[in-house]
Parts: structure tokens; sequence; C-alpha cells
């Protein structure tokens, strides 16, 4: 059995790009995407910082024929009715973009591919051994799908997201903040709201995102406590009234299709070891109130390529380095996550604020 170079598990964009990166350096690498870039991912905003890295990964024109919505900036209304306004038109990038997230993850996929790395879609790893079986290879992969293919590689890393494989030590994830997000594409049986503008308002359980999405529909996502949600349950009806800018957003629509997903604040306790590399949320797994996570992905890929190649020539320090940057961003991002929502304080007795503002 041929061994490749690395296989990385996740075809999302930390998966797609670390894949293109060390296809350029020469690497064999294959992508091993569970999905067919299909299902209930409905959209995603980028920052305009996403730009100069979109641009650097060769997509930048495919993205802009994709269809995606510009974003001219942001709408915040957070620790008060009142909201804050940021307009786009100053920043050095440009404006943001919202996209579909199952075009923009087979965009990158597509780059990744032209670049040299195999990409196979439908591929969902049943189980994964390590050991040496003489072909040099560290990790072997038994898919799922109907080839009941087994891969070897010498190296591993596990791109599958915060909620995905989990390759490596057992136990060594560290949750900060759990939140579980009720995502929403509302269908609107009229014009769609003219503002494309980024929406965060709070509300007292949680708050909401709003964004328009490239197919003229409105993704509304509320983020709430998981064990509020369990236990008592969420009215979106009562949590939308006391939410007079999203419940505008959304106006007159009808929901299309919904979908609800654990978004905790999280990192691995080390994001790197021998053979075996976490990337993007499978590392470090941010609230998506920062709006961070692609920007993020993406600007760490080529360092963990680099420490990756390094690795397989015999020098492990740079996984050290890698893994030591990646706990130190969460830890600097987790101080600045607690002191934004302890800004909120019109609801300080309702369960969702009280227990983020006791964590401060």
């Amino acid at each position: 059995m041929r061994a490749h170079d690395v296989v990385v598990l996740g075809g999302g964009p930390a998966g797609a790009a670390v894949a293109r990166a060390l296809a350029l350096r020469g690497r064999d690498v294959i992508v091993l995407e569970a999905t067919s870039f299909e299902g209930p991912r409905f959209g995603e905003t980028l920052p305009p910082e996403c730009n100069p890295l979109l641009r650097e990964l060769g997509v930048w024109d495919a993205l802009v024929a994709s269809g995606a919505v510009e974003s001219p900036g942001t709408i915040s209304a957070w620790g008060a009715s009142e909201p804050d306004e940021t307009d786009f038109v100053a920043n050095r990038y440009g404006s943001g973009w919202h996209v579909d997230r199952n075009a923009f993850d087979a965009l990158l996929c597509e780059a990744a591919a032209r670049a040299g790395a195999s990409v196979r879609t439908g591929a969902r790893v049943l189980r994964c051994v390590r050991g040496d079986d003489g072909s040099g290879a560290t990790w072997r992969f038994e898919l799922g799908d109907a080839s009941g293919d087994v891969l070897a590689a010498r190296f591993a890393v596990d791109a599958s997201g915060r909620n995905g494989f989990r390759l490596g030590p057992e136990g060594g994830r560290v949750v900060d903040d759990a939140l579980v997000a009720i995502f929403l594409r509302v269908a609107h049986d009229g014009v769609p709201p003219a503002d494309s503008r980024t929406l965060v308002e709070a509300a007292p359980d949680g708050w909401w995102y709003c964004a328009p999405l490239p197919s003229g529909e409105t993704v509304a996502a509320f983020i709430t406590d998981p064990e509020l949600y369990a236990s008592e349950g969420v009215g979106l009806g009562d949590q939308l009234a006391q939410a007079p800018l999203a419940r505008a957003r959304i106006g007159s629509s009808r929901i299309a299709a919904s979908h609800v997903v654990h978004v905790p604040s999280s990192v691995r306790a080390r994001a790197a070891g021998d053979g075996w590399a976490a990337a993007g949320d499978a590392a470090a797994a941010y609230d998506p109130l920062s709006g961070y996570g692609i920007t993020k992905a993406l600007r760490d890929a080529r360092p963990l390529a680099d420490a990756v190649d390094r690795a397989l020539r015999g020098d492990g320090g740079a996984l050290d380095t890698y893994a030591d940057g990646v706990r130190r961003a969460f830890d600097a991002y987790a101080v600045q996550r607690r002191a934004y929502y302890a800004l909120e304080r019109r609801w300080p007795e309702r369960p969702f604020w009280k227990k983020r503002v006791a964590r401060r």
C-alpha cells in the first residue's frame, strides 16, 4: 500500500488551504471530505481581512463570479438598543463578503486540487489506526464510502471542525464557553431587505446574527446557552420580539430550513504532536461573535504547512511552535470575548448573561 505524505481530514477552509500549501511544497497530500458540499451550511460572512488571503489562494476571481454578496459593513446592538454601525468604505481591504458555505468550500478545494492535492468528497472515515505497516505509514484510514478503501499516510492533519473527527489524544480539548446556534434560512415573500450589512443584536437569552445569502434568502441565527436550550427551550418569537433590528431584517418571510449546531469556544490542549496536527476549528474554535473563524483558518495554513513539511523531514520543533501559537492566540481571544460579553448589562438576571458575566 502506497503511503501518502499527508492525509487531511476535512475539506473546509482550513483543510483546503493547508492541503494547497503542502501540495505547493511538493508533498503528496489527499483531502478526505465527508460531504459532497451539500447539507445545512447556510452561509458565512467573510470580513475584509480575508481579501488578501483569498487573492493569495488564487480564488479571488472565482469568488467574485460565484454570486457572493458584498458586505459593506456591520451593525451591532450590544449593550444598548441604539446600534453601533461600522462602514467598510475606509477599510484598506475593501468590503467583506456573504458567501454560500457549500459553494465557498468547494471553491477552496478546487484551488487545492489545482495546486496538486487530491480531493475526495463523500469520503467518510470510519476508523483510523496508528502504526507502521512496513510502508513507512504512520496512519491508516478506513473509508465508509462505496470504495471501502484504506488509505495510508505518514502524517495526518485534523481539519474536521470544532465538532469533528478528534484525531489525536482523547480528552485533550478545553471548553472555554459552550454555545448552541439555531440557524434559520428564511425566504422572503417580497423584496429581500436592502441592507446587506451583517447584523448582530443582543436579546434576553442570547443574541441574533443576520446576513443575506447569495440565493436572495437571509440566514438568521440565534445563539444561546445549550443548557437553557435543552432544559427550558427557547422561544424564538419571544427573543425576536425584543430584537427589533433582527425582526425588521427577517421581515415578512417563511422558514425554508433550520439547523441546530453546537458552537463552543474551545481549544485543543495541544494542537500538534508526533505525526499529527489540528487545523482551523479543530485546533481552536472561536465564538461566532468574533467573525474570525475563516480568516484564522486561512491565515494559519501556511505556517502549519511549513511545520508539517519540516516534521516530515525529521524536524518536529516547528510543530511545537505552531501549537504554542494556537494556544497563545486562543488565550488572548478568550480574554477579549469575556470582556465583550460583559458589556451587555440590560438583562443581568437572565441566565445566559449572568453566566457569562460571572466567567469574566
